[in-house]
């Protein structure tokens, strides 16, 4: 199969970074574009001593914090990508999106939208109690996904 879409979901992690040399590598023997992906963590309201403060001062508060948490994970973000990009070859046709929600929910919505043709991500390595109560990312895209998809290790 020949891919000419291929989405690299990135965290920053090792395995993501693994899964870039992979996909680089695959868009360069297919002639492949690269969409490199980013999930962003969602920001929450803070929780003061269990509870939400409910005057009006306090409710302006929570509002900055949470301004400032999606500031900062934006940032994070597009830190991530930018990074990424700089490890592509030259001769590769490379875009970037920064995404917010559920990761699996969001990295399989994008690739159905956008004609992705492979999926490449990392494994988080989680194991044994963490796997079956948490699930990871990867195992939930692998199940979810229309596309093709590649974990590497």
């Amino acid at each position: 199969m020949i891919y000419k879409r291929i989405l690299v979901a990135m965290d920053g992690s090792e395995g993501s970074k693994q899964a870039l040399q992979h996909a680089n590598e695959l868009a360069r023997n297919n002639g492949a574009e690269l969409i490199l992906v980013h999930v962003k963590n969602e920001a929450h309201l803070p929780l003061y001593g269990g509870v939400y403060p409910v005057s009006a001062g306090g409710t302006q508060i929570i509002q900055e914090e949470v301004e400032r948490a999606e500031k900062g994970e934006i940032e994070k973000g597009e830190e991530i990508l930018r990074k990424a990009k700089e490890e592509i070859s030259p001769d590769i046709k490379v875009s970037a999106a920064l995404l917010g929600g559920d990761p699996s929910a969001s990295i399989c919505g994008y690739s159905e939208k956008n004609n992705i043709d492979l999926i490449v991500m990392g494994s988080r390595g989680l194991s044994g109690i963490k796997k079956w109560v948490l699930g990871s990312v990867s195992q939930k895209v692998l199940s979810e996904a229309t596309q093709a998809v590649l974990i590497t290790k």
